[in-house]
């Protein structure tokens, strides 16, 4: 089916979440500014329906319950801008809000990719998160529902004044608005390494703490944006393009524990986060950590799971973490699929 279907039908979007290795420049002297290295995983992911209605509505689940506004709004938009039916949106399974997920970006387009299909829009990805208000900093949510796997953006072009008011343009996703999506610099599969992700009790850093977070601390001194940059393209890129294990980990440790920016991060999270941090770096379980974005969720790679897994289960016992898992990498787009609706409630055949 190409066409918006019978009442018969609806789509369902399937897609991982997006975790952030670093932005990269965040002074912008340059001319650019922003950028991200990032990649997808698989869990925890996202699974919506947007279903035929009689009026726009949107359900959700408790993790996904954090963007109902944001998604109705995006239908309303959508409807608006585009034309096409009501419809009712199910979050069924909701990435976890405010952890360092990308869930907001990654809901609200691939939500709008579900919608598109279902009303037959040729919308894309780039108009989608453009009308949802995203990709103001980063490209990487809308770039990895398109791609999967390991990417590199490259930010956004400063605009004429940038230099008058930096600050006024280095801010957080959620307050640069929508904007031409950053382009692709780097697009590959991620090695088949288990990602082993971690939720400590920490700071869940977003809203107007988040945006006076940027305002103190941005811009960064060049020479610092200069030595991210680098780190970036030739040392965590190259090692993942080669699957490099023992180079990728320098260079993620590298990320962690040198960089200007997560550092300012870090020193914003929680105790819980900063001993999580400190214990990884000094024991033998792990060989390199990462926080995502603000945190306060970390993601690490080990090749003595076992020990890791004793290692943690303390944390966990002592309050450090709330919970852990081993995910890997999700190296495909989101799936959108057409599925049949069984009736008026919204029951649906799905595996």
């Amino acid at each position: 089916m190409s066409e918006a279907p019978s009442q018969e039908w609806g789509v369902r979007v399937r897609t991982g979440c997006r975790v952030s290795f670093t932005l990269i420049d965040l002074n912008g002297e340059t001319g650019r500014r922003n950028g991200m290295a990032s990649m997808a995983l698989r869990s925890p992911g996202l699974e919506a329906v947007v279903l035929p209605h009689h009026e726009n509505a949107v359900e959700a689940d408790e993790n996904g319950s954090a963007h109902l506004e944001a998604v109705g709004t995006l239908l309303d938009r959508l409807r608006e801008a585009w034309g096409g039916p009501p419809a009712k949106v199910v979050i069924r399974k909701g990435l976890p809000p405010h952890t360092g997920f990308g869930s907001g970006t990654t809901t609200a387009v691939a939500v709008g990719r579900a919608y598109a299909q279902f009303a037959g829009l040729p919308l894309g990805t780039a108009e989608i998160a453009r009308t949802a208000g995203r990709a103001g900093t980063s490209g990487a949510s809308p770039n990895l529902i398109e791609r999967g796997g390991f990417l590199v953006d490259g930010g956004h072009l400063n605009p004429d004044d940038f230099a008058e008011d930096p600050k006024r343009y280095l801010v957080p996703t959620r307050f640069a608005g929508g904007g031409k999506r950053p382009p692709v610099l780097i697009s590959a599969p991620f090695p088949t390494w288990p990602v082993l992700v971690i939720i400590p009790n920490g700071h869940q850093m977003h809203g107007e703490t988040e945006r006076q977070f940027f305002a103190r601390t941005l811009p960064i001194p060049a020479e610092e944006a200069r030595r991210t940059a680098h780190a970036v393209l030739m040392n965590l890129a190259t090692s993942v393009l080669e699957a490099d294990y023992p180079a990728f980990c320098r260079a993620v440790n590298f990320l962690t524990y040198e960089s200007h920016f997560k550092q300012k991060q870090i020193d914003m999270q929680s105790s819980q986060v900063k001993y999580l941090l400190e214990e990884a770096r000094r024991g033998q379980e792990i060989d390199a950590v990462a926080m995502s974005s603000e945190g306060p969720m970390c993601y690490a790679f080990t090749r003595r799971p076992g020990a890791a897994v004793r290692w943690l289960s303390g944390l966990r016992e002592a309050g450090v973490v709330r919970e852990f898992w081993f995910s890997g990498a999700r190296n495909v787009p989101a799936d959108v699929d057409w599925i049949p609706v069984l009736d008026d409630d919204g029951r649906t055949v799905v595996d």
